[in-house]
Parts: C-alpha cells; sequence; structure tokens
C-alpha cells in the first residue's frame, strides 16, 4: 500500500513539475518573440520619429518654400512607407494587443501623410478647389488616429514591461499632430492662409505671355494658324501676364524674329517695370518690314524671375507672312 502511494505520488511529483517546465517553456518561447517584435517596433518607432520632427518643420507655412516642402513631405512619406513595410513582415504569431495598436498607428499615418501631401500640394496650385477643406481635415484626423494608437501602444508596452525576459528597446514618443481632434479647425486654417497669403508655401511667381495680335490687324489666317500680313511695317501687340500672387519688378522681354531659314531679321530686349499680382500688361515692339514670300517667326521670352518655378509659359511663338507679288 505504502509503495503505491510512493508510485502515485512520484507520478504526481514528474507530471507538475514537467507542466510547471513545459509553461515555463512556453513563457520563455513567448518573450523570445515578444522581444523580436519589440526590436521591429523600435525601428518603425525611430521612422516614425524623425519623421515626425521634420514634419513639425512642414506647418510654417510662412516660412518653408514649396520646393523644401515637397522635399521634405516626399522623406517623411517614404520613411511611412518603410515602416509599414516592417510592420507587414512581423510573424502573424504575434497575437497581442500591443500589435494591434502599434499596427493602427503604422496604417493611420502612412495614410494620413500620403492624403496631407497630395491635399497641400493641391491647396498651393488652386487655392479655391472644390472640397479641399474636408481632404485636409481627413488627413488630419487621420494622422491624429494614429497618434492615439500609438500613444495606446506605448503605455501597454510599459505596464508589461516587467514580464519575465522582456526586454524593452528604445520607443520614442511620437506625435504628429496629436490626440485632439482639431482637424476641421487645422483645415481651415490652412485654406485661410492659401487663399490670401503671399509669402512661404502660398507665395507663386509666375510670368507667362498669355496672348498677341498683330499691327495692322492680318487679312487672314491659314489652316496652320499663319497670320497672312498686309504689306506694311509690322509690330506685335504681347499681353504680358503676372498669374502669381506677388509684384514682379523689372520684368526683361526678349522679341526675336527670324525668317524660314532661321536668319535674324530683328531683335529686341525691353523691361516693364512693374506686373502687380493677376494682373496683365501690353506690351508693343517695334515696327519692323520683313521680306515678301517668306514665313516669319516672332519668339517670345519672359526672363525669369527669382523662385518662379513654371517656365514653360514665358516662351510664346507666332508666325506670318507677307504674300508674294502675284
Amino acid at each position: 500500500m505504502r509503495r503505491n502511494i510512493l508510485i502515485l505520488l512520484m507520478i504526481l511529483i514528474v507530471s507538475v513539475v514537467s507542466i510547471f517546465g513545459y509553461q515555463t517553456y512556453q513563457g520563455f518561447v513567448e518573450s523570445q518573440e515578444f522581444n523580436s517584435y519589440l526590436e521591429s517596433a523600435s525601428l518603425i518607432s525611430s521612422l516614425h520619429k524623425q519623421s515626425s520632427e521634420q514634419f513639425e518643420s512642414l506647418l510654417d507655412f510662412s516660412e518653408i518654400s514649396r520646393e523644401d516642402f515637397e522635399s521634405i513631405i516626399n522623406n517623411i512619406v517614404s520613411n511611412a512607407k518603410e515602416a509599414y513595410e516592417i510592420n507587414s513582415n512581423i510573424s502573424s504569431e504575434i497575437n497581442r494587443k500591443e500589435r494591434e495598436l502599434l499596427n493602427l498607428s503604422v496604417i493611420y499615418w502612412l495614410q494620413g501623410l500620403e492624403l496631407f501631401e497630395a491635399s497641400i500640394i493641391t491647396l498651393i496650385d488652386n487655392p479655391t478647389s472644390q472640397k479641399i477643406e474636408e481632404s485636409i481635415a481627413q488627413s488630419i484626423a487621420d494622422l491624429s488616429i494614429g497618434d492615439r494608437s500609438y500613444s495606446e501602444f506605448l503605455d501597454l508596452v510599459n505596464q508589461n514591461a516587467d514580464l519575465d525576459g522582456t526586454f524593452l528597446p528604445v520607443l520614442y514618443n511620437i506625435e504628429y499632430i496629436g490626440i485632439e481632434d482639431n482637424s476641421k479647425r487645422f483645415a481651415d486654417l490652412l485654406v485661410d492662409k492659401a487663399q490670401s497669403g503671399t509669402g512661404g508655401l502660398f507665395l507663386r511667381r509666375n510670368l507667362a505671355v498669355t496672348g498677341s495680335e498683330f499691327i495692322p490687324t492680318p487679312i487672314a489666317f491659314t489652316e496652320e494658324d499663319y497670320a497672312v500680313l498686309l504689306d506694311e511695317e509690322i509690330q506685335l501687340q504681347i499681353v504680358l501676364s503676372n498669374n502669381g500672387n506677388v509684384d514682379a519688378y523689372d520684368v526683361v522681354v526678349l522679341v526675336l524674329v527670324t525668317d524660314e531659314f532661321n536668319e535674324t531679321v530683328f531683335e529686341q530686349q525691353s523691361k516693364i517695370n512693374n506686373i502687380g499680382p493677376q494682373e496683365s500688361k501690353i506690351f508693343i515692339t517695334d515696327a519692323i518690314s520683313i521680306e515678301k514670300g517668306k514665313l516669319h517667326e516672332w519668339f517670345i521670352k519672359i526672363e525669369a524671375i527669382e523662385k518662379e518655378e513654371d517656365l514653360n509659359d514665358n516662351l510664346y511663338r507666332v508666325y506670318g507672312f507677307i504674300p508674294p507679288e502675284s
């Protein structure tokens, strides 16, 4: 009887030790997996820490240029995409609340940043765009959701940091916008700045040649839009426009007339003292005589002003000829 009791007792002890050992092993494996997960989370945290600090510099719209804005936001979005890829490659066996929260952060941060980039570029190019406030507000709301999810992630990780075998790597505090829902107010502020601002991100310098007319008025136009000119001295009336939102001073205009053999027959350079925002001015070339029976090109160029971005509309060409004598 005593022997049977001892055997049972031994079996019980072995069972308890085995269960304890298995649980310890399982805990060790889970701990190692979680440590590996936290290493990936640390990389994600580092990328978004850098991006969130850069993002803050974008919000001073009175100081940053469009070129700097595009360079910085491209880098920020690139980091967010890299963080998204790291998060996507994390083992699916990690099934914890921490992962769910970080996953939400990564998704909403990337979504918000991409939408913010597209919305602000649209706002710069066309401040009167329909429903642009809603687009900006949505991007800010997405970033705020990401901030809130990440804050909860950090809190939960820190709460569980005392678990056996858990190694806590560097996880930064990150905030793009903040957890407060101020998206609508923020969007309205941006649109107001874009529509009324004349500096920084919303400063637009853009000159253009927007039209021309021959003097005297041509007899007709060919199918190729060549002007059929009278046999008289010819002038060209040119419309110079400031499509930007700041004054343009000392605007230099070059007019070059060449014949069909690319020989220069006339050249003139002039300066317009000032063209105001959204203003157009007329410039009339000196009168010239051209040879009959030859097609001539009038090439007009406005010299680029400082920080002018779109130069395509600074160039303009028209063609005309005096019919040969019968």
